[in-house]
């Protein structure tokens, strides 16, 4: 858990640090935020493997953190005091309590603009930035992770001139894909995620004023919960790959003849083996871009 802000320059930090169990960290974080201690951080203790879908990530439960309490440097800070709010607060010791001042430059960093490379860039709501090009503006998500799949869809859907094409975006997440299918002319976009994400997914289309060219719904169209009506000009897939592979004959079923369909969320190991179950319903492919592992893919419904 980590919460970021806004700003720049050098911060002298108070940081007072806590040892517990990853089990105790969701209790004491609500004690410490109801008691105003908001700037909280601690590192998730997970285990990263490779497996054929991708990445796979464990959860070490059994692992202790250090939960870091941050105070920016006020004139009226009492170092002794503070630790006894925060050790009654947590109901431990108060020489468990470790305390620092720190210096930092990355304190209340706001999350960087993206160049996009094609004349766009993805502009957050916490940066000010000046920028001299087309812009998304978009409200970054809690996890937003590298994102390095997701800005190469950015890039190729930017190009486009989507006027009066039927979008579907699969694994919306917070909207990006629609908001820039949206940007490029669509006027009917079907935004759908397994989570409930319509409120972050409106509120980036409204950052963009085309709010009233998405529609967000929420389900999952593998198993299926819900029932896509009609046939789609383009579709947006951003999902692992065993699901695209699950997912062929739906998006073979409701992409119109020459209709084109974006992959992303495959990796340099399994993107092969997925994209050959569209070559065998002679798709094309007309792009594949990669950045690091990340395997996006361009392909068209030659029919």
């Amino acid at each position: 858990m980590i919460y970021y802000f806004k700003g720049k320059g050098v911060y002298m930090l108070h940081e007072f640090t806590v040892q517990m169990s990853l089990q105790q960290v969701d209790e004491a974080t609500e004690k410490l935020i109801s008691y105003g201690y908001y700037n909280l951080y601690y590192d998730q203790p997970i285990e990263q493997f490779i497996e054929e879908n991708g990445y796979g990530f464990h959860e070490l439960m059994d692992s202790n953190i250090d939960l870091k309490i941050f105070l920016e440097d006020i004139k009226s800070f009492d170092m002794e005091k503070t630790k006894e709010e925060i050790s009654a607060i947590l109901a431990v010791p108060k020489d468990t309590v470790v305390y620092q001042l720190i210096e930092t430059e990355e304190w209340q960093q706001p999350f960087p603009v993206i160049d996009l490379q094609n004349g766009w860039f993805l502009k957050p709501t916490s940066n000010e930035e000046e920028v001299d090009g087309k812009l998304i503006h978009f409200e970054p998500p809690s996890a937003f992770g590298s994102g390095l799949h997701v800005t190469d869809c950015l890039r190729i859907i930017l190009r486009e001139d989507m006027s009066g094409k039927r979008v579907l975006d699969l694994g919306t997440g917070a909207g990006l894909l629609s908001v820039a299918a949206a940007l490029v002319g669509a006027r009917d976009v079907l935004a759908v995620d397994i989570e409930d994400v319509e409120s972050e997914v409106l509120y980036n289309a409204r950052l963009n004023k085309v709010e009233n060219y998405i529609t967000v719904v929420q389900g999952d169209v593998v198993q299926p919960s819900i029932e896509v009506q009609g046939v789609f000009d383009w579709i947006l897939v951003n999902i692992v790959a065993n699901e695209i592979k699950q997912l062929a004959s739906f998006l073979d079923t409701h992409l119109a003849p020459n209709g084109m369909l974006l992959l992303s969320g495959m990796v340099d190991w399994n993107h092969q083996e997925t994209l050959a179950l569209f070559q065998e319903k002679s798709y094309k492919t007309i792009q594949i871009l990669q950045t690091e592992e990340w395997v996006t893919a361009l392909v068209t419904k030659e029919k």
